[in-house]
Order: structure tokens, then C-alpha cells, then sequence
């Protein structure tokens, strides 16, 4: 269940009833302002407005409902009292996380198990398109990507040096010795329950990395989901809030740096996107890293396989849901062929599933992608881009490269901001066929076009 699954006008009276339980004190109580936001495969999150009176006062705050998803799960196992006891018990550290209020564990109440927080003002990176093409990154200048990239690593070293006993963290399972032997067997297991059909690259990867594992020489607690999409922003680019608890695990901190490092790579040159400027490279990351900690970092490349390895796992299964609504995915046999299991397949030398394909392109771009507005005010329209020049031109283009299709009125409704790309994509009202890799290389030109 992703946000454009939920009926914002039916939630909204249980909802208050319930929040009339969890503040007794509070009169007349009423929501404004509820939306649809976020990004996230995994979780709902709506936003809205709390409106009471206690003690003679007006009173206002801006909230946020996150809710685990019910059909089509992510993940085999419910993560969302994990993602609300970890803030719980960072609330008072210097790591930025949002207040939690009340945790709702009752699937009875609204359809699913869900808690409120409160909402925090910023800015998120885009996962789709990624952030190297479109969104507040595209948008930066070198100088604030860089910030955001040594903020959200800052951030992360904090997290790595907090005493997670004294916090009460124990209840994410205290590693015994062999401490990643217990992630390991995760990750097999999940791989059993999302692939549907073999899966060579991912097997032999497991197999790998069980022959390989090793003893870390510290054990803290890790985000888990380490990344830039998982971050909130301000406007100059400092960091605002960590997000996104659901994978927190006690492990080896080298994985979380791994992680981010990866997915940054499978988020540009992995999906044919060039890397923006300014933000800093893989060895300048990892020494300010060990600058940071005082750690020196001496298992990368297994953590490097390890992130590789999860994320293709997580985009199995995301891309099952996506094809089982109808959503078309890029590549021949996108479920054992992907921008995931290709990099897997790399870094261990492993034979390609199927023909391998183009690998990134060049910051050269050159193609041309048709835009079919449908219904009211529709139209054809296309863009062409030839070594980084970008021409729009009226009608239809004679052979494009990508074709995008959505409704007239949802395209002006991305263009207001009023929509998100990634909802349009995954509720299928916007349609890509063709190279993907090329429409989100211009995602951020279309959209402003």
C-alpha cells in the first residue's frame, strides 16, 4: 500500500477519535490540511494539521501519520514499531530524528498499524527520478551538495558513536558472536520469500559473502537505510532529520557507510545518471569517515557486496509489486537483469544473468523523449537533447527514445507541485516506455518545460 492507496476523506473521523483518546485534555479537535507525501515503497506517510483548544488556548500543529503498508509488503516482517521505539530512544541524543507521539499497534483502529509524529519542515531528495537529475539536488549548487553529503555522513558517525545499551536499544537483538551471521540468515530468508524464480546473481552473492564473513571489530547501532533520500534538508542544505528507521540494525558501522556510498552509485552511473558535482567521492567519503570516528575502515569491499547485494534484494521485490500493478519496468528480464544484480555481478565477477547492457552514459547526453499529454487540454510535445543542449519542439517526434504518457491534468499537477513524480509513477498515471535511463537523466528539464 503506498500513499495514493488511502482514502483521505474516510480516515479522517476515526482518526480524530482516536486522537481524542491519546489527548483527553484536548476540545474540538480537527484536521486540515491532510495530504499525500513521501516516497517510500514501504510505508505510508500523510501529512495534516492538528487543530484543538486546551486550557483556554487556540492550539495548532502540523503532524505526520505513518502507517506500515498492508498489501504487497516490502518486507516479510512489519517494521513499523521498530522505526518508532529507535526514535523513541534517540529523542534525547544529538542525533536530529522527529518527535514520536503514540504508536498505534491495533490493525482494528484504521486498516493497519500506524503512529504520529510530528512533521518536520525540509526538504527530501528524490529517490524517482533520482536526486543526480531531478529535485532539490539537481537543483543545488556544488557548494550545498557537498553540505548535504557531509551532513547526512556527520550524521551517521553520530549515530555510530551513541551507547545504544545505555539507551535501550537491546530490543533490536544484541548481536551474539559471529554478528553478522544473524543478518546473513535475514537476507537468505528474504530472498526465498520475494524471488518467484531463480535468481543466479543474488545466490552466488549470499553464497560469497557467507564464505567471506568475518568478525567486526565493533558492533554499534546502524541506520540501516543509510542514504540521501533517507535525510531531510534545509534550505542550505544542513541536515534537518535522519528518516526512515525501518532496517536499524546492531552491526558493523562500516556497512551503513557502504550503504550510502552504494546507493549514491547506483542512483547516477548505476542508472545511466552522470554524478553531480560536488558531491565528494567514495575515498574522500570513507576518510572523513575514519576522520570522524577515530575508526579505520577495514572490511569496505565486503559491505560494498553486502549494499549491493540488499539493495538488488529490496528492488526485487519492489519492482514484483510495481509489475503486479501494471507498471512497466525498463530491460528485457527486469527481475534477474537490473541496475542492482549488474552491479552485484561486477564487483564479484560473476556472469551476467542475461546480455549485459550499457553501463552508465556519458555526461554527453543525446536522445529525444516524447511527451503525451492525454485528455483535456492534451497534447504531443517533445524534447530534444544533443551534448547537453535541450530543444523543445510541438507534435511528435519520428523515433523517440523514451515516451512518456499522462493526463493533461495530473502533468499540470506535477508542474504546481501538487503531485509527486514517484506517486504518478507508481499509482500508473505517468507512463514511461522506452530508456528510462535517458527520461531521468532529463526528468528535472521535462518538468519545467
Amino acid at each position: 500500500m503506498l500513499s495514493h492507496d488511502v482514502n483521505l476523506a474516510a480516515m479522517q473521523a476515526p482518526l480524530i477519535d482516536w486522537l481524542r483518546r491519546q489527548m483527553p485534555q484536548a476540545q474540538a479537535l480537527s484536521i486540515t490540511d491532510i495530504d499525500r507525501a513521501g516516497a517510500g515503497f514501504t510505508n505510508v506517510s500523510i501529512p495534516f494539521t492538528l487543530h484543538w483548544q486546551e486550557g483556554g488556548h487556540d492550539r495548532t500543529e502540523k503532524l505526520l501519520f505513518r502507517a506500515a503498508g498492508t498489501s504487497d509488503p516490502v518486507y516479510p516482517d512489519a517494521k513499523i514499531e521498530r522505526q518508532f521505539r529507535v526514535m523513541q530512544c534517540l529523542r534525547t541524543t544529538t542525533v536530529p530524528v522527529p518527535t514520536v507521539y503514540w504508536m498505534e499497534p491495533d490493525a482494528g483502529v484504521l486498516g493497519v498499524p500506524f503512529y504520529i509524529m510530528a512533521k518536520v519542515d525540509g526538504v527530501v531528495p528524490s529517490e524517482y527520478p533520482p536526486y543526480h537529475s531531478f529535485g532539490v539536488c539537481y537543483d543545488a549548487t556544488p557548494e550545498q551538495r557537498a553540505r548535504m553529503w557531509w551532513g547526512t555522513l556527520a550524521a551517521m558517525a553520530d549515530i555510530h558513536r551513541l551507547d545504544w545499551r545505555r539507551l535501550g536499544l537491546a530490543f533490536l537483538g544484541e548481536p551474539p558472536p559471529g554478528a553478522l551471521d544473524r543478518e546473513l540468515a535475514y537476507w537468505v530468508r528474504y530472498l526465498d520469500w520475494a524471488k518467484g524464480e531463480r535468481q543466479p546473481v543474488l545466490e552466488a552473492a549470499l553464497e560469497w559473502l557467507d564464505q567471506h564473513r568475518y568478525e567486526p571489530r565493533r558492533v554499534t547501532l546502524c541506520w540501516g537505510d543509510a542514504r540521501l533520500p533517507n535525510t531531510m534538508f534545509g534550505p542550505d542544505g544542513e541536515v534537518r532529520a535522519v528518516l526512515d528507521w525501518d532496517m536499524a540494525i546492531l552491526s558493523d558501522p562500516e556497512s551503513d557507510l557502504a550503504f550510502m556510498i552504494t546507493l549514491d552509485w547506483l542512483l547516477s552511473e548505476g542508472t545511466g545518471v552522470p554524478r553531480l558535482e560536488g558531491f565528494p567521492g567514495p575515498q574522500a567519503t570513507i576518510a572523513r569517515y575514519e576522520a570522524l570516528t577515530g575508526w579505520r575502515v577495514e572490511n569496505f569491499f565486503y559491505n560494498e557486496v553486502f549494499a549491493a547485494v540488499r539493495a538488488a534484494l529490496v528492488v526485487l521485490r519492489v519492482q514484483k509489486n510495481l509489475q503486479r500493478v501494471g507498471i512497466e519496468l525498463p530491460g528485457d528480464d527486469p527481475m534477474v537483469d537490473n541496475f542492482c544484480t549488474r552491479r552485484v555481478a561486477a564487483l564479484l565477477n560473476l556472469p551476467a544473468a542475461v546480455t549485459p547492457q550499457a553501463g552508465a552514459r556519458s555526461p554527453a547526453i543525446a536522445g529525444t523523449v516524447q511527451l503525451q499529454l492525454t485528455g483535456s487540454g492534451g497534447g504531443d510535445w517533445y524534447v530534444v537533447v544533443d551534448d547537453g543542449r535541450v530543444t523543445r519542439h510541438d507534435g511528435r517526434a519520428e523515433r523517440p527514445d523514451a515516451t512518456v504518457t499522462i493526463a493533461a491534468e495530473d502533468w499540470a499537477a506535477i508542474r504546481r507541485g501538487e503531485m509527486n513524480l514517484f506517486n504518478a509513477w507508481t499509482s500508473g498515471k505517468l507512463k514511461v516506455a522506452g530508456d528510462h535511463a535517458l527520461y531521468q537523466q532529463l526528468a528535472d528539464v521535462i518538468a519545467k518545460t
